[in-house]
């Protein structure tokens, strides 16, 4: 038997093993006759009303030879605030990678009842060069449309411009994504 531990993480002594884990990152408390660790492996025996694990708040990694899971779910959320542009243009990048699903949710909070925003969605490999994921979609007043990606690569943006110049307009963009 080989172990190598982490630096301060794992420590065996002539009394067991001890698993210090990184600042609120693990904490188990077994029911009595619940966890043993033997030469052969780690045995959990649940107790009979079950066995709970809440996981810290970046998520749960759990790891062994051909096993990995997360869990986690990122928000991230901006408005863009009386834009008159029909030109358009692009909104900031968020890397997807990483990032299990993901969708985005714009809202036209526009004031004027005629203020209309086009929007599409953009996906790219690099950052650089960028593809239309989806035909532009028009968002009225008071209106929510969802981009749900089609094609995956590592970088998504969205792109915007008013239907009318007269009419300004305000979205609440949205980046919600499982880890």
């Amino acid at each position: 038997l080989s172990i190598t531990p982490p630096a301060g993480g794992l420590s065996i002594t002539s009394t067991g093993l001890a698993i210090t884990p990184p600042s609120g990152g693990l904490s188990i408390t077994p029911p009595a006759g619940g966890l043993s660790i033997t030469s052969t492996g780690l045995a959990i025996t649940p107790p009979a009303d079950g066995l709970s694990i809440t996981p810290p708040v970046a998520g749960l990694l759990i790891t062994s030879p051909g096993l990995a899971v997360a869990t986690g779910t990122t928000d991230v959320s901006y408005q863009r605030v009386n834009f008159t542009d029909t030109a358009g243009s692009a909104d900031v990048t968020h890397e997807a990678l990483g990032v299990r699903m993901w969708t985005f949710g714009v809202v036209n909070d526009s004031l004027a009842e005629n203020a209309q925003a086009e929007v599409k969605m953009q996906v790219s490999p690099d950052g650089e060069t960028w593809q239309d994921e989806v035909s532009t979609v028009t968002i009225s007043q008071n209106s929510l449309a969802t981009f749900v990606p089609g094609i995956f690569l590592k970088y998504a943006r969205l792109f915007y411009k008013a239907v009318d110049a007269a009419s300004p307009v305000t979205l609440n963009i949205y980046f919600q994504g499982q880890l």
